[in-house]
Formats: structure tokens, C-alpha cells, sequence
């Protein structure tokens, strides 16, 4: 992934899960400061990396996505 980033000229990385919860997995596999992390591989590589540690479930966009469709499938039972 490094290397495809350095071929579209990138300098900059945004890890961020595309998980309901950000919880052990971001943490430590994509955060975490393990020699395997997405984190030190792109810093090893030079780039300047910025891990948001939220999940997508704190979206307030999300959130509102969740509760509709859990009255679809309520109203879906009558």
C-alpha cells in the first residue's frame, strides 16, 4: 500500500477504521506501534500518518442510517 501511495505522489496518510466500533483491531492493527501496524509501515515508509481513533458508529449520519433501518425491519413484521 505504501508503495501505491508513493506512486500517486501522496506525503500525507489518514488511517481511519471503516468499522461500526473502533476497538482492539484499530487500536493496535492499524494504530498501534507493532513493527506490522499500518501505522509504522507508512512512518517507516516517511509518511506523515494521523490515525483517527473513532468508529463509524459516532456519526451522527450513521446513526440515524441504523435506526431507519431497524424501523423498516420492525414495520416489515405487521
Amino acid at each position: 500500500i505504501a508503495d501505491q501511495s508513493a506512486a500517486a505522489g501522496y506525503k500525507n496518510v489518514v488511517l481511519r477504521p471503516l468499522m461500526v466500533v473502533a476497538g482492539d483491531h484499530a487500536n493496535n492493527d492499524m494504530a498501534g506501534g507493532e513493527e506490522d501496524s499500518w501505522n509504522t509501515l507508512f512512518e517507516e515508509a516517511g509518511y506523515e500518518v494521523e490515525c483517527i481513533l473513532r468508529g463509524l458508529g459516532e456519526l451522527e449520519a450513521i446513526q440515524e442510517m441504523f435506526v431507519e433501518h431497524a424501523q423498516a425491519a420492525i414495520d416489515s413484521l405487521d
